[in-house]
């Protein structure tokens, strides 16, 4: 039997995988979370740690990039998996289940065809000739950017992977621990309503419902007798012919005047639940600057570092480094904490991963991972 952490190790958060495989890897190294005596990578016994999610597509759109990046990004999510489920903690991202949604019936021929189309459009030529043949191909795809950009190295192989840690229960929807919700891009109040939960509801209740969610849809959609793209009702909608995926998976936090129409996929942090801390990924610095202009106290944004934002008394700030420790926040501020370094563009030596039981240290140098 190999040698696990125990469940009192602490516990560290990667943000988004989305790098080479060697980059990842000097991640974990550099934070010393490697295993230096076994033949093949693993983690050190007594190591814990948890992956925010999306685990595909990234780089460009060369033909060679981009198998090496399929490569790579399944050979990432089988090291992770590699280990048992008390020392790595997987969590989905929309990259992750849009293998088995918007790509669950499209194999790798058909894929590279649709690619090709899409490329030539959204890449070449923005003509309404070209988008009116990519479409001629794919009635079931919103866009050419998903296919040219957003979902670029698809494999068959990664969706019979991710399919199978989805049946295995390997593959979760949240994670709770010191007093955090881990999830892929964040919980708000509707979230809870479609739940069925009451604001004030404990990290531990709503892992335990988002996952019940999650194995109840794949039960339904991706079960022996029935297979349609994965969709948790309320909470998960995969992208289609007529628009964008949707749901908790896809948003991001926004700057919004009173009178602003909130486009899809966005959200207002003052309707995160108040006295709720969570830890996502999904969206960088540079994104978030950005976005939450009205809000964000970062003059330029960075590559690697953790941020946070918080909701006090209905007033938003999105800083870098660590969140004021909660006996120096009101019990019912919301605090989000952003661990998406960017990996494939973050030097390995000044990448951040979170410690869970470090996030109510007052000093930063106490709360980042050294």
């Amino acid at each position: 039997m190999r040698p696990v952490a125990p469940a009192t190790a602490p516990l560290l958060a990667m943000g988004d995988p989305q790098a080479p495989f060697s980059r990842v890897l000097g991640v974990l190294g550099h934070h010393g979370l490697l295993d230096d005596t076994a033949p093949t990578p693993r983690l050190r016994p007594g190591v814990r740690l948890l992956s925010i999610g999306d685990h595909f597509d990234w780089g460009g759109r060369s033909h060679v990039e981009r198998a090496a990046v399929a490569h790579d990004a399944e050979q990432c999510l089988r090291f992770l998996a590699g280990h048992d489920d008390d020392q790595v903690i997987l969590l989905a991202g929309n990259h992750d289940l849009a293998r088995v949604g918007e790509l669950l019936h499209v194999d790798d021929a058909a894929f590279a065809s649709l690619q090709e189309a899409a490329d030539l459009h959204y890449y070449d030529d923005p003509s309404v000739a070209h988008a009116a043949a990519f479409f001629s191909r794919c009635g079931f795809l919103p866009s050419t950017e998903i296919v040219a950009r957003d979902l670029s190295t698809f494999r068959v192989s990664q969706r019979k992977l991710v399919l199978s840690l989805l049946r295995r229960r390997r593959l979760r929807l949240a994670h709770a621990e010191h007093g955090l919700l881990f999830t892929h891009a964040g919980v708000t109040l509707k979230a809870l309503w479609h739940l069925g939960l009451d604001e004030g509801a404990a990290p531990a209740t709503i892992a335990a419902a988002l996952n019940g969610a999650l194995d109840a849809a794949v039960d339904t959609c991706l079960g022996a007798r029935t297979k349609r793209p994965l969709t948790i009702p309320g909470l998960h909608r995969p992208g289609d012919g007529i628009g964008e995926g949707d749901g908790i998976l896809y948003h991001r936090p926004t700057f919004v005047d009173d009178d602003q129409w909130l486009e899809p996929r966005r959200f207002d942090p003052r309707r995160l639940p108040r006295g709720l801390w969570q830890v996502v990924g999904h969206v960088r610095d540079s994104r978030c600057v950005k976005a939450l202009k009205g809000w964000s106290e970062v003059a330029l944004p960075e590559n690697g570092v953790l941020r946070h934002l918080t909701v006090v008394d209905g007033v938003v700030r999105y800083r870098h480094g660590p969140p004021p420790p909660r006996a120096a926040l009101p019990a019912d501020a919301a605090v989000m904490i952003f661990i998406d370094g960017g990996m494939s563009a973050a030097d390995v030596d000044r990448y951040q991963l979170l410690d869970a039981a470090r996030v109510d240290a007052a000093r930063v140098d106490e709360w980042r991972t050294a």
